[in-house]
């Protein structure tokens, strides 16, 4: 049995955003200061402190013969560094310039080298982004440009290009020498195509002496506040679209009568909200096998829990038989619309590989209930091999039941801590007894061959 959490603080959910970006394909010259080969350096470095000396003293006084010092002046006067004046040396003004733009007072040369850069934007804070794994993930938000910045074009490509030239350099070609170089031009600049970086939240439940639901948004921080105080205005705008399915005496009574416990009834007070540790404290002593958890089963605390109650799980199945992944999705917008989700079933899917010698493969099924529009649901195609649309006054929206059957099931339910807070709560068990309870009680099974088809399996994964 996984240990009670005992602690205050529990992340209930998460959330992924898909952000817009432009590629732009940049041809630009760089320049860097760089020191003089030794000898170079040597020789400028005394005609800049004497001011003019003959080509024998200078010899003398370095230690060349006549043919190396030769070689030397030849070569920087053929640069423009140095002037011969009868036999006298003396330096060229374009040399004298190499001594005014060095901060050290030693002379440095100015190299130039053409460059291409492949360039990504965000279109809502016009930065620059990594180009690597890029893509659309079809069931995450979709952030919004805000009126006013909807064009981003070549030449605002141009300007972002120029003012962040060496975070370019640092953070996208992770060059450790990036502060060396300037732009020195920007020679022709070519829009491309549009894709999607995905950035993400979550939200976190801390329990005091009144329950608390925060949401953060970008789990990194950046390093410009300006580009953060963006992007996380954007993302609470699209969060405050969605919704949560609200709690029902009724979608409680189903729990508790699909799981055989009564705990939730027990631990909820004179004014109707839950106590959370009691109800925590009630089901952990329901059998070795299961495990109460707050928020949704794919956030990482869950998937831990989840994971370790598989691994100690003896699995008895024959090889020849199919595995099958049965997910009754709640309602609400809020929900799934994190990269959490197809981890965990990735995580199911390499468990069941591990499982048989044969590499067994595991079927996956969404069920969404009919108060989940058809749109919302089609988000998730390429998530689960198949989908599917529950008839009218099967489940209620604020229930969520996970299945293997014969393996695990999952069960969760919107509670109210407060009059302002809710949040899922649910089981977990491996018990094989309590896994075939639980789906026919619910009557997942059932349901399903009922259930209308929105998109069939993927039959190429199997």
């Amino acid at each position: 049995m996984t240990a009670p959490q005992s602690e205050n603080v529990f992340q209930t959910n998460t959330f992924g955003f898909n952000l817009p970006c432009r590629q732009f394909v940049i041809s630009a010259e760089r320049t860097r200061d760089r020191r003089m080969p030794m000898v170079d350096e040597f020789i400028l470095r005394a005609l800049n402190i004497v001011g003019s000396i003959s080509a024998t003293r200078l010899a003398r006084f370095f230690g060349f013969d006549g043919r190396d010092l030769g070689i030397a002046v030849a070569d920087l006067q053929s640069r423009s560094l140095v002037n011969v004046e009868g036999e006298n040396l003396v330096l060229h003004p374009s040399a004298k310039e190499l001594f005014r733009t060095s901060a050290d007072a030693n002379p440095t040369i100015t190299t130039a080298e053409p460059m291409d850069a492949m360039v990504w934007f965000d279109l809502i804070t016009k930065s620059m982004v990594g180009s690597r794994g890029l893509r659309n993930v079809q069931h995450l938000i979709p952030l919004r440009v805000p009126p006013g910045r909807e064009t981003f074009d070549i030449d605002a490509a141009r300007r972002a290009f120029d003012a962040n030239f060496r975070d370019y350099l640092k953070f996208v070609r992770n060059d450790k020498n990036a502060d060396q170089w300037s732009l020195y031009a920007i020679l022709d600049v070519h829009a491309g195509r549009y894709s999607y970086a995905q950035i993400g939240g979550s939200e976190q439940l801390s329990l005091g002496t009144t329950p608390k639901l925060e949401t953060t948004l970008l789990r990194t921080e950046l390093d410009n506040q300006v580009r953060t105080r963006q992007l996380t205005d954007a993302m609470a705008t699209e969060l405050g679209r969605l919704d949560y399915v609200q709690t029902s005496s009724a979608a409680r009574a189903d729990f508790s009568r699909i799981l055989n416990s009564d705990a939730i009834e027990r631990s909820t007070t004179h004014d109707g909200f839950l106590d959370l540790n009691e109800w925590i404290r009630l089901e952990s002593l329901s059998d070795v096998r299961s495990a109460p958890f707050v928020g949704y089963p794919y956030t990482e605390r869950n998937r831990r829990s989840l994971a370790a109650m598989l691994g100690r799980t003896d699995i008895q199945k024959s090889v020849d038989e199919p595995w099958e992944l049965w997910w009754l999705r709640p309602g609400g917008s809020k929900w799934g619309a994190t990269e959490d989700l197809p981890a965990l079933l990735e995580y199911l899917r390499g468990t069941v590989r591990g499982w048989t010698k044969s590499a067994g493969t595991l079927a996956t099924t969404l069920v969404s209930p009919a108060g989940v529009q058809v749109k919302n649901a089609m988000a998730f195609q390429r998530v689960f091999d198949r989908g599917l649309h529950a008839k009218p006054g099967k489940f209620s929206l604020a229930l969520e039941v996970l299945a293997i059957p014969d393996v695990l099931a999952v069960v969760t339910v919107v509670v109210a801590l407060s009059s302002t807070v809710s949040v899922p709560i649910g089981c977990m068990t491996t018990d094989p007894a309590r896994v075939d309870r639980i789906i026919d009680a619910s009557r997942l099974d059932r349901s399903i061959s009922e259930a209308m088809s929105l998109w069939p399996r993927r039959h190429d994964r199997f």
